[in-house]
């Protein structure tokens, strides 16, 4: 963001302020329907969500199956050799791909899985798990085959409602039967509905379609789990601000819409603007793009509620004083018991001044605030800096270099990732203090900074503390100063110890 600047700077300075009381709403704190079961509630497994449920469980699919990694990355397959040394170390993490019918089946009766065939390989490999996103495309097969949107080099397209929904959940069962053999467990259906773009259909087409891949991916591997579709990380601004609107929280709204565009606003013309006032927010709400934003956000919400799908996928760009508010949201919105997962989580921000030092330290933040409101996978795109795409100037931060050397961002990440395979997450919330406390083994790693000024913590004997973006170690006893720069503590205590002695 360029413009408004002064205006934005302030309200972000007030979402700092409240970052504390939104996570205390992640852990029950809050007023009203916040305070019900649902996903995210403390001390939840961080882990797969591939395996079984337990009958009649509250808890979301797949907890206590979870000793993978819950921090993964999407990657550019072309670029696999030159990060595959990266991904080892998150071995046991998941990614995806994106399934196009038609790039499979460019003509019909001629199919050719050899680039999917390539790309579950290479998942192998690498010890990931991988997921795959179907999408229908535009071509032979569809109502339309004029698409309005194409992109990259690779000439994606909007997706459009097949001819022969027959032939369309053939297609479905024989991806689910190729590659649940491979170890693919886990399917979208379409991606980014919301977005032009991505979906040329209606939302009742969408429905439709999404329901006959469900049936069918269930029909072809009953162990399988289907994810909604997906919905743009610009999205969740507006879904945020109406239900703040729609309980009479007109000013919290107002905020809310400016702190989570704050890196938008003025990025794409006239679509994300600032609003001053209820007035001003209630236009923004109001315009095409915010109103298809809101209507297929009802749309994926209904899918959950219904059980079409198993899994609410979710995506985030934006900083990381916006999670609280996507965490609130996604609890108050997400039927109890299903489980979250954020399938894109990355940093958008047209600033190269910014340091990788700051984005690491943001980073850390994001990822800590999603695994304590219960977020159950996290995947970073992009893994890798491209300076030969379509975005060199890099509005999206990876964790590698050009040449595959790990940031700071990306040895931050590797870190979480490493505390959070097979753990359960607890928030920190309280006492200025604000973050997550990763515990396996009655031990813990904790994530955390001041939300205020500087807090001075107690620290047993074995425990130690030290800055995650690489300021050095403090003292491995005694006490310790917790500042705005989040902070890693390893502990042989017990979450539930630590949390309480912060």
């Amino acid at each position: 963001m360029r413009t408004g600047s002064t205006r934005v700077r302030a309200a972000v300075t007030v979402a700092v302020v409240v970052v504390a009381l939104l996570l205390g709403a992640c852990n029950g704190a809050a007023k009203g329907n916040r305070t019900r079961p649902g996903p995210g509630s403390a001390s939840q497994p961080v882990g797969s969500t591939d395996g079984p449920s337990t009958p009649g469980s509250s808890t979301p699919s797949g907890a206590g199956s979870g000793v993978l990694d819950p921090l993964g990355a999407k990657y550019d397959w072309s670029r696999f050799d030159l990060v595959s040394p990266y991904l080892k170390n998150l071995s046991g993490s998941a990614t995806f791909y994106e399934l196009v019918w038609c790039d499979v089946e460019p003509t019909q009766g001629n199919q050719s899985w050899k680039t999917m065939d390539a790309v579950a390989r290479k998942a192998q490999e690498v010890g990931a798990r991988l997921m795959i996103k179907i999408r229908v495309g535009s071509c032979w097969a569809t109502t339309r085959s004029d698409p309005q949107h194409v992109r990259g080099t690779k000439n994606k397209s909007e997706s459009f409602m097949p001819k022969d929904l027959d032939a369309y959940k053939a297609f479905v069962t024989s991806v689910v039967k190729r590659y649940s053999p491979q170890g693919v467990h886990t399917y979208a259906v379409e991606n980014e509905i919301n977005s032009e773009s991505f979906w040329g259909g209606t939302t009742a087409e969408l429905a439709t379609l999404v329901k006959a891949a469900a049936d069918s991916i269930r029909a072809a591997d009953p162990s399988a789990k289907v994810a909604d579709p997906g919905i743009s990380s610009t999205a969740y601004g507006a879904g945020i601000a109406r239900r703040l609107l729609d309980e009479g929280r007109g000013d919290d709204a107002v905020t809310a819409w400016n702190t989570y565009y704050a890196r938008r606003i003025g990025t794409r013309g006239d679509q994300i603007a600032a609003v001053h006032d209820v007035a001003g927010l209630r236009a923004a709400l109001a315009s095409p793009q915010a109103a298809r934003n809101l209507q297929y956000l009802a749309l994926a919400e209904s899918l959950q509620k219904d059980k079409v799908v198993d899994v609410r996928q979710v995506h985030f760009y934006e900083g990381w004083d916006a999670a609280p508010a996507l965490v609130d949201y996604l609890r108050a919105t997400t039927p109890a018991g299903m489980p979250i997962e954020a399938w894109e989580v990355g940093q958008f921000l047209k600033d190269s001044t910014v340091s990788d030092e700051v984005r690491a330290q943001e980073l850390v933040k994001t990822v800590s605030i999603l695994l304590a409101g219960g977020i159950r996978r996290v995947l970073w795109l992009p893994l890798v800096m491209n300076p030969k795409g379509r975005n060199s100037d890099e509005p999206r931060y990876g964790l590698l270099n050009p040449d595959g050397s790990a940031r700071l961002t990306g040895t931050a990440y590797e870190t979480m990732a490493r505390a959070s395979a097979g753990a359960t997450a607890s928030p920190i919330s309280g006492k200025g203090l604000t973050g997550v406390a990763l515990e396996k083994n009655g031990r813990t790693t904790a994530f955390v900074w001041s939300t205020g000024g500087d807090v001075s913590i107690s620290l047993q004997q074995g425990e130690s503390v030290k800055h995650v973006a690489g300021q050095g170690a403090a003292a491995p006893t005694g006490s310790a100063v917790i500042g705005s720069a989040p902070t890693q503590i390893d502990s042989n205590r017990p979450a539930s110890e630590l949390v309480g002695a912060l």
